[in-house]
């Protein structure tokens, strides 16, 4: 009862260092508060039973120590607990700098991962994952040790959510907008991945595993995926094909043609019909590809068609991380 692995598996995360001290803290004062709690009010009952021979005649008086005692201990433990908390839960919110980025899609009922940096997918669906285990391969989502990773996590249906218990790491999948956690792994391993949101009939269908693998078993399994794999929807390709190259400029050549230039838009700031000001990052894509007059670049007219419906999730998706590097070192079609 005194060790954290006594209620929950090893903590295998960097980032989420701190997080089981935080429990056996919360714990620990959550069980002296009903220990003192509980006994004043058995001691009391008992002491002011009906049959006891107890004064009760006595008129209630205020004690100014034993308020302000019961108002700031329990304040001061509830602050200690909110910063606490808060410093971890940044941690793990705001992946480290360069990390590896994974795209987890939550789908009824299975997981998808697509690695843009190295153009691969691996889906995590019961047969599949029985299927790599009876070959021995590596299982559901295959991490690196030893290398920070960046989660986007989106949902093309209902709320899913990413539960990893080793990892001390719980994020929500979306529809129709994008979220982000991180982790980095220390040690190599098969860990526990779990959806913690009811998604339906077969939402029990959503456990599969992270598989931790080192640094060089990563680099010959991404090579094996590559050959064996189509990898995901090509953004460039679907960037043209779809018609967004008729209004829109990729090349650093200034500014655009009836829509803005996206050459280097991933994390500037935009400025609106509005006035206000807008920084572009995944959901600001996402919003502007499916709704595109609800944030109109000052200077430009609401002229742009909705794609809403007429692209996939993949494609949504391959499209965005096509925009996110143009103009950078990751601007090669993924």
């Amino acid at each position: 009862m005194f060790d954290p692995r006594f209620w929950m598996p090893e903590s295998v995360n960097a980032l989420a260092e701190g997080t089981d001290s935080l429990f056996m803290f919360i714990l620990w004062v959550s069980v002296i508060s009903m220990v003192i709690v509980c006994g004043a009010m058995i001691i009391l009952a008992v002491r002011y039973r009906a049959s006891a021979d107890v004064s009760r005649d006595r008129p209630p008086r205020d004690h100014l120590g034993l308020e302000v005692t019961w108002t700031l201990v329990p304040t001061a433990l509830l602050g200690v607990i909110f910063f606490w908390g808060t410093r971890d839960y940044v941690r793990m919110t705001v992946p480290e700098p360069d990390s590896m980025e994974i795209r987890v899609m939550g789908q009824k009922w299975f997981w998808t991962f697509d690695y843009p940096e190295q153009g691969i997918r691996l889906q995590a669906t019961e047969e599949v994952d029985a299927k790599n285990v009876s070959e021995g391969k590596p299982v559901g989502l295959v991490v690196p040790v030893d290398t920070p990773v960046r989660l986007v996590g989106s949902s093309t249906d209902v709320l899913h959510s990413v539960f990893i218990p080793s990892f001390r790491m719980k994020k929500d999948v979306v529809p129709n907008r994008y979220t982000t956690t991180g982790f980095r792994a220390t040690e190599e391993g098969v860990y526990d991945l779990f959806c913690t949101e009811y998604c339906g009939t077969k939402h029990s269908n959503m456990i599969t595993k992270v598989t931790v693998l080192s640094k060089a078993e990563f680099e010959s399994f991404v090579e094996a995926a590559q050959e064996a794999a189509s990898g995901p929807v090509d953004g460039a390709t679907l960037f043209a094909s779809s018609g967004c190259a008729g209004c829109h400029t990729v090349a650093d050549v200034g500014a655009g043609g009836i829509g803005p230039a996206l050459y280097q838009v991933f994390g500037r700031e935009e400025r609106l019909t509005t006035g206000e000001t807008v920084l572009v990052d995944e959901n600001y894509l996402r919003e502007s590809i499916e709704n595109p007059v609800a944030k109109v670049v000052e200077g430009y007219g609401p002229v742009m068609p909705s794609y809403a419906g007429r692209l996939s999730e993949e494609e949504l998706t391959a499209l965005i991380v096509y925009l996110k590097g143009l103009g950078s070192d990751k601007e090669a079609p993924i």
